[in-house]
């Protein structure tokens, strides 16, 4: 079973918008200080859709060598084409992950379930690694329901875990219909009314560059620590509230931000151009890091 904080491990350019690789050992670094309990690679904020076929090879490389084997890694390889996505699986594999993260395959999104269910069988049938279902219909257009996570669970039994973005369950439904043996993640911040229900954890872009904060949270709740736990989440939330307002006024590029704020060198994130940020935005969300204690 996986358990805990999983950090969605951002992938940073530099202005010509090729991967900067220094920078992405930096932040595996800094969040092993933090005692994470494991890393996802190439998701949604990895950029995993964003980069070639050689690329990706390449970043889930880079993550491997600076986790030197003390945190799972899980490593995202789901695309548009079953071909492509086994062919990552098994570079995965070769490459020492722990597991890997499949979302249903994209664009075609008027695939019929038996289709989504083979995908997911032939990259099981190449690669023997644990798969995590990557549950996020808002960018693949195909969602993993609770009855549905099931069949597929029943068809590949190598599913081990699931992180549900934007599903069209209730997280609880996903808890109670898959079995003990699928660890299931949220990709929100609210963990406190979640893992004492049989929540795993959580996988969340917006909180990725306050880990300490995350790992606190979790940590209080597992020792059942519950009055630190809510302060903890307090924090969490507040800083949850103030990206997610950033973002929806300023883009992807708030996220380079934050990382800034805390002392690491990202030139550009995502990969495209965005507008820098205000200054007034940029003071706002100092100060909130200031308010929950990781800037002085």
């Amino acid at each position: 079973m996986y358990r805990g904080i999983l950090i969605p491990v951002i992938t940073p350019f530099h202005d010509d918008s090729s991967i900067d690789l220094d920078t992405l050992g930096q932040l595996v670094d800094f969040y092993f200080s933090a005692n994470v309990q494991g890393l996802f690679a190439l998701g949604s904020s990895g950029q995993g859709p964003a980069l070639s076929e050689r690329e990706r090879r390449i970043v889930a490389e880079i993550i491997m060598e600076q986790a030197k084997g003390r945190v799972p890694v899980i490593i995202h390889v789901g695309c548009a084409d079953t071909p492509t996505t086994v062919a990552l699986a098994q570079h995965a594999q070769e490459i020492g992950a722990s597991a890997i993260g499949v979302i249903p395959p994209y664009y075609y999104c008027d695939a019929p379930p038996s289709a989504v269910l083979e995908h997911y069988r032939k990259v099981a049938e190449a690669c023997t690694l644990p798969i995590f279902i990557y549950e996020n219909p808002k960018y693949c257009g195909i969602s993993i329901s609770p009855d549905f996570g099931l069949k597929l669970k029943e068809a590949v039994p190598t599913i081990r875990g699931i992180k549900v973005s934007y599903g069209d369950g209730a997280m609880e439904d996903y808890v109670k219909k898959f079995p003990d043996d699928v660890s299931v993640f949220t990709g929100n911040a609210d963990l406190f009314g979640l893992v004492p229900f049989g929540v795993s954890g959580m996988i969340n872009p917006p909180t990725s560059s306050v880990p300490e904060l995350t790992v606190e949270l979790y940590e209080a709740l597992i020792a059942k620590e519950y009055g630190k736990a809510a302060e903890a989440q307090a924090k969490v939330t507040q800083v949850t509230q103030m990206f997610i307002s950033t973002q929806k006024k300023y883009g992807r590029g708030t996220i380079a931000e934050t990382f800034r704020l805390r002392g690491l060198p990202v030139k550009r994130f995502p990969r495209w151009e965005t507008a820098p940020l205000p200054e007034e935005a940029i003071a706002v969300m100092r100060q909130v890091y200031v308010d929950v204690g990781v800037l002085n």
